[in-house]
Parts: C-alpha cells; structure tokens; sequence
C-alpha cells in the first residue's frame, strides 16, 4: 500500500485509510473464489459496498450472531423463484448455467473456521473503508457509502460483543472484529464531517 504521507486526501480519510490497515487486518484473503467474483462484477462503489455488506452479514447470520430481516427473508424467496422458473428454461449451455449458479446456500461457509468468519467480517470492513477512500481520492462521491457503512457499524458491532468464543483462536478474532468494528465507526464519523452531504436524491 502506498504510504500515507503520498495520499493525497483529507486529514480525516488518511488516517481511515491508515485505519483500515490496521487492527488485525487479515493477510489473506477470508472470501470464497465465487465470493471474490461477486465482487469484480460490482465495478461500482454504490454496488460493491453493499456486497461487501452482505458478505459481511452472511458470516454473522452463519455464526449466529445476526439474524435476517423480514425484509432479506422476502428477498431471497423472490430470488429463488427467479431462479428456479430460469433453471426451467431450455438451455443448451450446461457451463454457462454452471457458472450463474447462485451462492445464497451459506452451507459452504461450513468450510470456514469461527475465527476465519470473523476474519472475513474483518476483511469486508477493511475492502469497503479501502474502497470508499479510493473513490474519494477519485474526487467520486463517497456520501452515500460512508453514510451505508455507518449505519452497517451500528446495526453490527452491538451484536459481535454479545458472541461466546469457545477458544483462543476466536477469541483473539473477536476482539480484533469489536476493535475493528469501533475504529470503523469512528473514523466513518469523522469522515461524514469532512465529506458534503450531497444534494441529488438516491434511487428508490
């Protein structure tokens, strides 16, 4: 990463970029390689933040940490139907249904440990905060995406102090998740102060 005295941002977002390499950063990579793909596809910040989001809460949920909203329950019925009525159709392409295949079956996080999963909880927050300061050193808009990640902090943190570790492991991943999680929250206020609140409204 290229050192902080050589960004040029605001004060404020330099040190929540110099956050974001801190606090238990894992060092390699927490996300499944079809996880990984979700998020090329999402070239946009407006659209890779909150896959990183889901990302995130699907560890929580797995862990049970976190339970889904009506409203993500509904989603996911609507999906699935989706899904299943394009499984119907006539196609002669095996490969290319193969890889449209979806992954909203968490059973394959099975494949991680309890700390991994925290560490992954770790890793969105730590790609969503790299992401937002890269498009703002873009002169992008950063509004919206640091007012999401805000919002995410508060609805998240509470819940992982509430988590039993049964180890060391995951109890020195837990930690570094609710340090994590309090760094974000307060580099992200600062942030918002810095950062205009934009004018154009948000599509419904």
């Amino acid at each position: 990463m290229r050192p902080l005295a050589k960004v040029k941002l605001s004060l404020v977002l330099a040190v929540f970029l110099l956050a974001s390499t801190l606090g238990g950063a894992p060092k390699r990579d927490y996300f499944t390689e079809d996880e990984l793909d979700m998020i090329r596809d999402a070239q946009e910040l407006s659209i890779r933040v909150p896959v990183y989001f889901k990302l995130a809460e699907r560890r929580l949920v797995f862990l049970g940490i976190m339970e889904k909203s009506p409203q993500q329950i509904e989603k996911e019925r609507k999906e699935k139907e989706k899904r299943l009525k394009e499984q119907k159709k006539p196609t002669t392409d095996t490969r290319a249904t193969a890889d449209k295949a979806p992954i909203d079956d968490t059973s394959y996080l099975d494949n991680f440990t309890v700390a991994e999963l925290l560490r992954g909880y770790i890793q969105a927050l730590d790609e969503v905060t790299t992401n937002i300061d890269n498009a703002y050193e873009r002169k992008l808009d950063v509004r919206d995406s640091l007012e999401d990640l805000a919002k995410f902090i508060r609805d998240t943190a509470p819940l992982l102090e509430k988590f039993k570790p049964r180890n060391d492991s995951e109890r020195a991943a837990l930690q570094d998740a609710i340090d994590k999680a309090k760094q974000t929250e307060s580099d992200t206020k600062q942030a918002l102060i810095t950062v205009p609140k934009t004018e154009k409204k948000r599509k419904p």
